[in-house]
């Protein structure tokens, strides 16, 4: 009987040092889960991806803006080169450290054909692409009555982290797609769709 008793607590205590050795053992490893939702897509030099941002208003004439990363293709005020605010968040603006101008292609209907010799020679001299007008360049056509909003055909905005395209380190182009808002009496909501190139 003591001899048995004897070999249950030796196992027991057996086991409570091997648990203890693979609990340290396991230490110090990230939770891999954890890791690939947190790890960020980088746009690589001359690729092309499909962003998009969404937003819901009280108001159609009152949008809260949002930070974009366009590198790492995600909203987010971290590493934000540009802010889609306003009239259904459909403009684009630059923040601060960043150049915006934009290009209008003769043929290309699509930015993955956008190449950086194309727009060596823009201006970054904007602070905002929004409605287009007679008297102001924007990238969308808005109809206030109908509430509609129609990208301009082959106009791409140009966004670098210098004041020139070719002293920039990181330049992007980014169409616009779409922007769909919906809503008649509030809430009100937003869908902006777009392309982003990144050419440096």
């Amino acid at each position: 009987m003591k001899k048995n008793l004897l070999k249950i607590t030796l196992g027991v205590a057996m086991i409570a040092v091997l648990g203890t050795a693979c609990k340290k053992e396991n230490e110090g490893i990230p939770d891999q889960k954890l890791a690939l939702n947190e790890a960020k897509a980088v746009i690589p030099v001359n690729g092309t991806e499909a962003g998009a941002v969404t937003n819901t208003s009280a108001s159609p004439t009152s949008w809260t803006a949002i930070n974009y990363n366009l590198l790492n293709n995600v909203a987010s005020s971290v590493g934000a080169q540009v802010k889609f605010e306003s009239n259904f968040n459909g403009n684009i603006t630059k923040l601060t450290g960043y150049s915006l101008g934009y290009y209008d292609s003769p043929a290309v209907t699509n930015v993955s054909g956008i190449t950086l010799t194309d727009i060596s020679a823009v201006t970054l001299g904007l602070t905002t692409l929004g409605s287009n007008s007679a008297t102001t360049v924007g990238w969308y056509d808005y109809n206030r009555v109908t509430r509609v909003i129609t990208p301009v055909a082959k106009r791409y905005a140009v966004v670098a982290n210098n004041a020139s395209v070719a002293a920039a380190t990181a330049v992007y182009v980014v169409q616009l797609d779409a922007v769909t808002a919906t809503g008649t009496t509030g809430p009100f909501t937003t869908n902006v769709q777009f392309h982003t190139k990144r050419l440096k």
